[in-house]
């Protein structure tokens, strides 16, 4: 017989049976039908490929074309029938026997199902009918098939139906073509040799040829053996199930004789046993029970201090946060320190400006004064020498002189019509008041230069945003810092740097600020003052302990900032002998020590500002007091020039007098009579008083003198004796007590006599010169004056 044929052979083609199968006949076929009953039940049975023989394709050259076609068909026909073989089994009579069956079937079943998808997937053999056993070709060509799906048993093709039915088979010029194939240039170039079988390979080596007849004999032996070799395992197969369905059948059965057998042994049951386990049962449940509930609540207890843990430390260290506010902070203090860098150069400039201006304006109004007293003596020691100029250049001077004359009389005229409108006329002297007046066109000329420098003062800060400009917006950056994350914000000791970053900014809102000037003293009113205090105030309590706290942040910015500023005005541009001037400078240091205790602390800048203080009133003490001494018959002409300028510059070193004391609270008490009572009292002003001619207008003098010491230093007085620098004072009283007593001090009609002693003597009560007062009440009988020591 021929190869089987193609799967695309014709479709009522006969299947031909194996001469082998002939031959031997219908009793020789393998069956199991020995075995069956009557009642026999028939299902279907696919064989498995695993034992189904290929053999290899012959040679396409020794075979004819209709040769191929009769064998593919055959083969067809042959694969066909064996796909739908049935078997028949005989049914068990007893239980053990079906489920033997019927777990068999299944298995079989399986089985037989896996090997008829391989087979379909490896060739397109041909069909069996029912019955057949495949002949020696049909068996030749499954083992070639089989040998080749072992060795590709890694890689099956999904393709390899379609591939392997058109390798089996060529094409003829009748087939119908078809539309589903690939063309040419869309199919796959295998550039492999095709895979060949063990045998194959073998007959390669040893130069055989398959063709030869030998080979063939060989093949025929061997498909024998195979044949043999397949019907014992089916045989095998079916024992074995057979067999495991016995034993699965007998388990139960063993199984329940085992219960039986168990039930029967046990005791009987009571109540009371039943009882006392449920009860013990119930027990230890309940104990396991308590136990689970404690471990919960432990548990519970645990997981909500956790949380809480993880909510305090995600409060207290949030790392994103801080380092994002730290970036953004770092950011603002070096742009805020850039242009704080850039604006005080300019800061500077406008500063100095207006206080070289202020500066260049007081030490005119001060030469001039020296001018004008240099002008006064010059002019009566002329008139005392009766000298007159006899050069050209002698002559401008007086011409200049005579200016000046001219210029003073004018002022003073001015000055006397201002103080009759403000009704102080009565309780003044020439002296006493400020020779400050600027001339108008010098006026003129400063106002002019001032509103320039506070026009460019303006421009500072335009360029820039308010929160780099303004000091409570600064102040909130960093009130935010130590609100938030008060251990950096002091342990950077931001407090230090703080008066550092705000001193530009306050200086420069201070260039038009002039203490000397009325309404110009008020700090308290200035709005970067408030914003201090504000970001003082809202310092936590707990941090106000610290060494480093906020709390004294206005008084050292007041230290660092004001204090200098003052200290430039006191040197440069105060001038002592103006009241107006030292009673806004006084108001101001007043204000400093009660609000911000500037004066109550040791502290440099302190310290610096009461030396500047003293220094200056020293220097004013030396260089713009000046007493004439003229003899008691040039004096006697009270409207002479003589006597008119001795009483002017006598009430100048007065009022000079007067403003030292009222530094009394804030400069200490030893340099205040030190200068005051030896320098300026003792030297000038007593000798004045001295030189003078006695009578009501030394008593008047005297008692102005005496109101310009600060009562309280005498109240602290433990003894009956007055200031050591007062006694020149208290023998100046007695002097002028005796004399008046002597020139009629005891006669009725003397009344004014008597009154001026009274008057001395309340003047020595008043310094506590007790001691004194007691004396010359006693040597001049004056028992009625005793009352004045009662009362003082």
């Amino acid at each position: 017989p021929g190869p089987p044929p193609r799967n695309g052979g014709a479709a009522g083609a006969e299947p031909r049976k194996c001469p082998r199968l002939a031959a031997t006949g219908k009793d020789s076929l393998l069956s199991f039908r020995q075995d069956r009953e009557e009642n026999e039940e028939e299902f279907k049975v696919k064989r498995t490929t695993n034992t189904i023989l290929f053999t290899s394709q012959r040679k396409k050259g020794k075979q004819s074309n209709a040769e191929k076609d009769d064998e593919a068909s055959e083969e067809e026909e042959i694969g066909q029938d064996f796909r739908e073989m049935k078997v028949q089994r005989r049914p068990s009579s007893d239980e053990e026997a079906e489920e033997t069956s019927t777990e068999s079937e299944e298995e079989f079943k399986s089985t037989v199902h896996e090997d008829t998808r391989i087979v379909k997937d490896s060739s397109g053999l041909g069909k069996l009918q029912p019955g057949e056993i495949p002949d020696t070709k049909y068996i030749q060509a499954a083992r070639k098939r089989r040998e080749t799906a072992r060795k590709r048993a890694d890689f099956i093709p999904l393709d390899s139906l379609a591939k392997d039915d058109s390798s089996m088979s060529p094409v003829r010029d009748d087939d119908p073509i078809n539309d589903d194939e690939l063309d040419d240039h869309e199919r796959r170039i295998d550039f492999t040799e095709g895979l060949k079988t063990q045998r194959q390979r073998m007959a390669e080596e040893i130069g055989v040829n398959e063709s030869d007849e030998s080979f063939e004999g060989e093949y025929e032996d061997e498909e024998e053996d195979d044949q043999k070799l397949w019907e014992e395992q089916q045989i095998k197969r079916v024992n074995i199930s057979q067999l495991a369905g016995r034993d699965v059948d007998t388990e139960p059965r063993r199984n329940m004789r085992r219960m039986l057998n168990t039930l029967e042994s046990l005791p009987p049951i009571r109540l009371e046993t039943v009882k006392k386990q449920l009860t013990n049962r119930l027990e230890s449940l309940q104990e396991v029970y308590r136990s689970h509930q404690r471990e919960h609540e432990k548990i519970q207890s645990s997981t909500e201090s956790s949380m809480n843990t993880i909510e305090q430390l995600e409060d207290a260290s949030d790392t994103n946060r801080r380092y994002k506010f730290y970036r953004e902070m770092g950011t603002y203090v070096q742009n805020l320190t850039n242009c704080l860098s850039e604006k005080i150069l300019l800061i500077n400039e406008l500063e100095s400006a207006m206080h070289h201006l202020l500066r260049q304006q007081a030490t005119r109004l001060l030469q001039r004064r020296q001018e004008d007293v240099q002008d006064e003596s010059t002019s009566i020691q002329q008139l005392s020498n009766k000298a007159n100029g006899n050069t050209q250049s002698h002559a401008d001077c007086i011409e200049e002189k005579q200016c000046r004359i001219e210029r003073r009389m004018t002022q003073r005229a001015q000055r006397q019509q201002r103080r009759k409108v403000t009704g102080k006329e009565a309780d003044h002297r020439d002296g006493m008041s400020s020779d400050d007046e600027v001339p108008p066109d010098d006026l003129i000329d400063f106002n002019e230069k001032k509103d320039q420098i506070l026009t460019e003062s303006k421009t500072i800060f335009e360029d820039v945003h308010e929160d780099y400009c303004s000091a409570d917006r600064i102040l909130a950056k960093f009130g935010f810092w130590r609100h938030n994350f008060p251990a950096s914000y002091y342990d950077a000791y931001i407090g230090l740097s703080l008066p550092k970053i705000l001193n530009p900014l306050i200086r420069a809102q201070l260039i038009a600020w002039n203490p000397l000037e009325a309404g110009c003293s008020d700090l308290v009113g200035m709005p970067w003052v408030s914003a201090v205090e504000q970001f003082c105030h809202d310092e936590a309590e707990e941090y106000q302990r610290k060494e480093n706290s906020d709390m004294k942040l206005l008084s050292t910015v007041i230290e660092k900032t004001i204090v200098p500023k003052i200290e430039g005005f006191i040197i440069h541009v105060w001038d002592p002998l103006s009241s107006s001037q030292t009673q806004n400078f006084v108001q101001l240091c007043a204000e400093l020590k009660e609000e911000f205790a500037v004066f109550k602390d040791e502290s440099k800048a302190t310290q610096m500002l009461s030396k500047s203080i003293i220094m200056r009133i020293r220097i004013s003490v030396e260089e713009d007091v000046f007493i004439p001494l003229y003899s008691k018959s040039v004096l006697e002409d009270r409207t002479s020039a003589h006597s008119v300028f001795q009483e002017r510059q006598f009430w100048s070193a007065v009022k000079l007098l007067g403003n030292i004391f009222q530094w009394d609270g804030l400069l200490p008490e030893q340099v205040l009579q030190e200068v005051g009572l030896d320098k300026l009292l003792n030297r000038y002003i007593l000798l004045a008083l001295q030189m003078s001619l006695p009578g009501p207008d030394n008593i008047e003098k005297c008692k102005k003198v005496i109101n310009c010491f600060p009562p309280h230093w005498f109240e602290e007085l433990k003894t009956q004796q007055t200031l050591p620098q007062l006694e020149s004072l208290c023998r100046y009283l007695l002097q002028s007590i005796r004399a008046a007593y002597k020139n009629g001090g005891q006669s009725e009609e003397s009344s004014s006599n008597r009154k001026a002693i009274e008057e001395m003597v309340k003047m020595l009560a008043q310094i506590s010169a007790v001691d004194h007062t007691k004396r010359i009440i006693d040597e001049c009988k004056l028992e009625d004056l005793k009352s004045i020591l009662e009362r003082n």
